[in-house]
Parts: C-alpha cells; structure tokens; sequence
C-alpha cells in the first residue's frame, strides 16, 4: 500500500488550515528512520511540555516530532485521517486535553492506546501544583533560600487561596456546561480575562467585582445574552460537579493560569508584608512563563509517564535501538 501522495499532491489537496500539520507530518515521515516517533498535539504551547517529558524517558539516539494542530476536533481529524492511510500505529502518538468530558459527552474525545487524555481540564492544571509554585518560586522569583516553614508557609497560602479561586469559577464552569450541552457554539467563553474580575494582594484572593457581576463578566465577554442567565439551573450543574467531585479538576486551564500568575506575582511584590525573604532580585511571571518556565519545573503525572513508557518506550525497546 502507498503511504502518501507526492508532497504537492499533498500540499494541492490539503489545503484546509487544520491540515497543515498533517502536510508537515507527510514531509518529515520516514518509514525507514526507525528512531524517530511522532506525535499531535492541541495547542501551540503544548510540544515543548510533552517534549521536555518525553525526551526524558528516551534513549539519547531516540527522536519524537510533536506538530501542534489547533484544538482536539483537529487531532482527531488527523487521528481519523492517518488511521486510514495505514501508518504504522506504534510509531504516533496523540496528546488531548480532558476539557468539559467528565460532564458534556465529546464526540471529538479519542480513546485508543495511543492517545493521552489528560487527567483533568487541560494539562495546566497537572502542572500548576504547590511543587511547580515552590520551584518557579526559588529559581525565577528570587527566593532561592526558603526555610522549610516558608515553604510550608506558602504551600499552605496556595492550597487556602487556590481553593477560593475554584470556588468563584464554579458559577462560570457551571454555566459553561449547560451551554455545552445545550450545544451553544457561539458562546466566546474564551475572552473572558479573570484579571479584570480578580486580584491577589498580599497572597489572598479577592474580587474587583461584585460576585453578581462575575456571572454578568461571562456573559458579556463570551458574546451572550445574560437574561438566558437561569441560576437554578446553574446551582444544579454546581450540585453535580461538586457530587462528582470535580470542583478543581473541571476549572479551565487559561482560567487557572492566570490565578497561578497573579499569586506568584504577589509574592514577589508583597513578600515583606507576606513575611518572607528574597536572596536575590529574580523577576515577576507573565502568562508565557507557565509553558516556557513553569512547565519545565514541574513533575509529570503518573500518567503521562505510564503513557509514554507503554507507547513510545515500549516501540524503542522492541526494535532494540541501539
């Protein structure tokens, strides 16, 4: 069977922006480089987290080439695809973000050996823990000599303040959901910037709005009608997440990145008042910062390491790559 086309038949038939890394992912294939895996992911942020993790797990002659795709539909779209066209399946691999699965059925959502699903909402919310806080704390914010009480000290702040942050959101998930299931597609909830709606001064949490306004925040933002608004009907999607157990995993990533941001930068601004020492100037965190410099301080989820051991590993072990 032929595996592909000639590169232009590709590039003149695929000419859909969601096929673009399918067109890359044609280009670089080489059935006879056996050290070398593949692999899609959703975001453009994403290859340098699942690289870092991966390449850690490998052997040094070993390769993987991650091609970001925009979004799950299209790494299902090109799951679908390269299924058909009969590539070897123990040499791709497919990372998706959980999203809204555990309470909106999402038919874009793959399950297969070779795709990872993560844990919870997105990845961030792996990454962003009270371990990730502690390192991007002493190697990028400057207090790279914290006692064993501070760092109880700050753990325990994240974890109180962290937990008020998911408690505000639940309302705006909430909502989310039942526009999810009612398959509301126009609903933008993606503009919604929760730095206009929050602040963190001296490590604590707080509002520059009025908790009725932060419903009113969504709405506006994501381009709908708030007299569509029905709180009953929200207070009983909150019962549900909340009975399910789901209050911390279900908060979007963006959502989380954000509070992660504003508390660390809290810290560096307020750290007298907070009662803590800086050793060194370091620096305050921008949203970048948590793909780029959070996410390689962090420890990966034991399934994700048990993903890539039974998938990647597993096929450089078989072939014996010397």
């Amino acid at each position: 069977m032929k595996l592909v086309d000639s590169f232009a038949d590709v590039l003149r038939s695929e000419r859909n922006g969601r096929t673009v890394p399918l067109t890359l992912f044609y280009a670089n294939f080489k059935n006879d480089a056996i050290n070398i895996c593949y692999g899609f992911v959703e975001g453009k942020d994403d290859p340098s987290y699942y690289r870092g993790v991966i390449e850690r797990q490998l052997q040094s002659n070993c390769m993987i080439l991650l091609y970001p795709s925009n979004g799950k539909e299209n790494v299902k779209y090109i799951f679908d695809t390269i299924r058909a066209k009969g590539y070897p399946r123990d040499r791709i691999v497919y990372f998706m973000d959980r999203d809204l699965s555990s309470m909106v059925e999402d038919d874009n959502l793959v399950k297969d050996e070779y795709v990872y699903i993560t844990d919870n909402y997105s990845i961030e919310n792996d990454i962003l823990n009270e371990n990730t806080l502690l390192a991007v704390l002493q190697d990028i914010l400057g207090f790279s000599s914290l006692s064993i009480n501070d760092k109880d000290s700050i753990k325990a702040l994240y974890r109180e303040q962290l937990s008020s942050f998911q408690n505000y959101m639940l309302p705006i998930m909430a909502t989310i959901v039942i526009w999810k299931r009612k398959s509301i597609k126009h609903a933008n909830y993606n503009n919604l910037e929760t730095k206009k709606m929050f602040r963190v001064n001296d490590g604590k949490l707080s509002l520059k709005i009025s908790k009725a306004q932060v419903i009113k925040q969504l709405f506006k933002s994501s381009s709908m009608d708030y007299s569509m608004y029905d709180p009953a009907q929200t207070d009983e999607i909150i019962k549900e997440i909340q009975q399910k157990r789901l209050s911390a995993q279900i908060i979007r990533g963006k959502y989380l990145s954000d509070f992660f941001v504003m508390f660390c930068n809290s810290l560096y601004c307020d750290y007298e008042r907070i009662g803590l020492n800086k050793s060194n100037k370091g620096r305050e965190l921008s949203k970048r910062d948590i793909m780029e410099t959070a996410a390689p301080r962090c420890c990966p989820p034991k399934s994700l390491i048990t993903f890539i051991d039974k998938t990647i590993c597993y096929y450089f072990n078989k072939i014996n790559v010397a």
